[in-house]
């Protein structure tokens, strides 16, 4: 049993057996892996890891010194280590507070749908800035407008504002104010979206299917009713849209 107003354990169910915890392809992820440009034994951290799907890729394509994860949910760090010690990755992952992180001089610092783990977008950007040495990378995912939401997609992002994200070129320029050149850019695409947001709806409504007595089961219904609207509702395929920047601080 959760209490209903548990985020994180909904966001777990919704989740479960997609291969990341965004809509992003595999991909198009390992597209923005194959670019990056690490010296050998490079310091890696990610912000708001969740299972570290991405911190274990990268650690594992890399040369890496140390790959660190931080996320404050504990089950999904858990999680990440079982898998971690599966696939024989290297990876450290700890359940804090990203912004009571004291280290820096990171190679490479990634953030992908987790800038709210910084205080949100964008002041998360100045963050990831600190945290990584001059000539460092950072690979940021974040969401961007398409094209203007209407106050019904709004809505249904769960009472969203619109100030919240940028449009794309908003999102470049808010990475280079913040002194972090843009260096490649991979998008998650219509079809990516489509499976990111019918695989929430399908297991949101099995999980409350299963669980009919749960008092999460009516807050799984709900994200997958506001889902549902999101993706049916005129224009709304076309509205929100998620980039992966790979950035570097000069």
């Amino acid at each position: 049993m959760w209490p209903a107003v548990d985020p994180a354990a909904a966001s777990r169910a919704a989740h479960e057996g997609l291969p990341l915890m965004n809509p992003l392809s595999v991909a198009a992820l390992d597209e923005a892996i194959a670019v990056l440009s690490l010296p050998a034994g490079a310091r890696i951290v990610e912000i708001g890891c969740g299972d570290a799907a991405i911190l274990r890729r990268i650690a594992a394509a890399a040369r890496s010194g140390r790959a660190l994860g931080i996320d404050l949910d504990a089950e999904l760090i858990e999680r990440g280590r079982a898998e971690a010690e599966r696939l024989g990755v290297d990876v450290e992952l700890r359940t804090g507070d990203a912004r009571e992180l004291s280290e820096r001089g990171f190679d490479l610092a990634v953030c992908v749908a987790s800038t709210h783990s910084l205080g949100g977008f964008p002041a998360a950007l100045p963050a990831l800035h600190e945290l990584v040495r001059p000539g460092g990378q950072v690979l940021l995912g974040e969401g961007y407008w398409r094209s203007e939401p209407s106050a019904e997609y709004l809505e249904a992002l769960g009472g969203a504002s619109a100030d919240e994200l940028p449009e794309r070129a908003g999102l470049i320029a808010a990475a280079e104010a913040a002194g972090l050149v843009p260096l490649h850019s991979v998008d998650a695409s219509r079809a990516d979206w489509d499976r990111y947001e019918w695989g929430l709806i399908l297991n949101a409504e099995r999980w409350a299917a299963r669980h009919p007595d749960d008092e999460g089961a009516d807050l799984l219904r709900d994200r997958a009713r506001s889902a549902r609207a999101r993706v049916t509702m005129p224009g709304g395929r076309e509205t929100l849209g998620f980039a992966l920047l790979l950035l570097e601080r000069r």
